[in-house]
């Protein structure tokens, strides 16, 4: 009798380990009643060039510790609806001038509340192709203290992934942020690939392109990043992934200071906590 329990128990242990999952890919979505929570913690710094016709050339350095929050639900018919706050816990940004004393910025406190729905539209996790699409709104509703960005922004989106055997999915992103008071609207599209190298590791290897309008105060410009992530499951459909980044961002008049900015580069390292119910 012993035997027999002891068996139906191990049994039972191999059985959910086998269903450990994530939904982690972007076109990925969740089933009904499924939800997910993540919570990123990010470090960031970067440093460019800077430009007046007064006091020459300086330069610019940015460092941030931030997080990130988010909770997902899945409502059935290929319907998930997440809703998303970050919180800076401090950004301080630095810009020198020789023979000038230097400028301090710094900025912190929540950020603004976001809502996103995505829907599939083909396919599925165990399919050869899913495409899905979306739209997010990012609401002005952090105080002016905090860390919001003081616009409203409507996000509308398309992905699409393929399943090509042997656990390698590539997969294809574009976004358009839209935002309200004249600022920078941002068209973004973003290229990667997902490996898993075992049940306990998968890699995400992706490029992303944010190609920024011109605005009243600010000409056009771009902004890439080179970034690589790795989902270790460390329990029962709970994660841990550590990421890291090289980001760049080309030149830009800001007409309003009378400054020229960039180029910049930098780096950003990151740890984020998931588990899916």
């Amino acid at each position: 009798m012993k035997k027999t329990v002891v068996a139906m128990v191990g049994m039972l242990l191999t059985a959910t380990a086998a269903q450990a999952e994530h939904k982690l890919l972007f076109t990925n979505v969740l089933e009904q009643k499924q939800i997910e929570g993540q919570a990123t913690f990010e470090y960031s710094h970067s440093r460019g060039n800077i430009a007046s016709p007064v006091d020459g050339p300086g330069l610019r350095t940015t460092n941030a510790v931030e997080s990130f929050y988010s909770l997902g639900v899945g409502l059935g018919h290929g319907l998930e609806i997440t809703a998303s706050i970050p919180f800076v816990f401090s950004e301080r940004a630095k810009t020198e001038f020789a023979g000038v004393e230097p400028e301090y910025e710094k900025r912190d406190g929540f950020g603004d509340a976001a809502l996103e729905a995505k829907y599939r539209l083909l396919g599925g996790e165990e399919e050869p192709f899913t495409l899905v699409t979306g739209l997010g709104l990012k609401f002005d509703s952090a105080r002016r203290k905090d860390a919001g960005t003081g616009t409203t922004d409507v996000s509308p989106f398309i992905a699409a992934s393929a399943n090509l055997g042997h656990h390698y999915i590539p997969y294809a992103i574009y976004r358009a942020t839209l935002r309200n008071h004249d600022v920078q609207d941002t068209h973004t599209l973003s290229l990667g690939v997902e490996k898993e190298l075992n049940p306990t590791v998968t890699l995400d290897a992706k490029i992303a392109a944010d190609f920024n309008t011109a605005a009243s105060d600010i000409t056009a410009n771009e902004d890439f990043s080179f970034e690589l992530t790795s989902y270790i499951q460390v329990a029962h459909n709970f994660y841990l992934l550590p990421s890291a980044a090289y980001t760049l961002a080309t030149n830009a008049t800001d007409k309003a200071a009378d400054l020229r900015l960039g180029p910049a580069d930098g780096f950003r390292g990151g740890l984020s906590l998931y588990y899916l119910y």
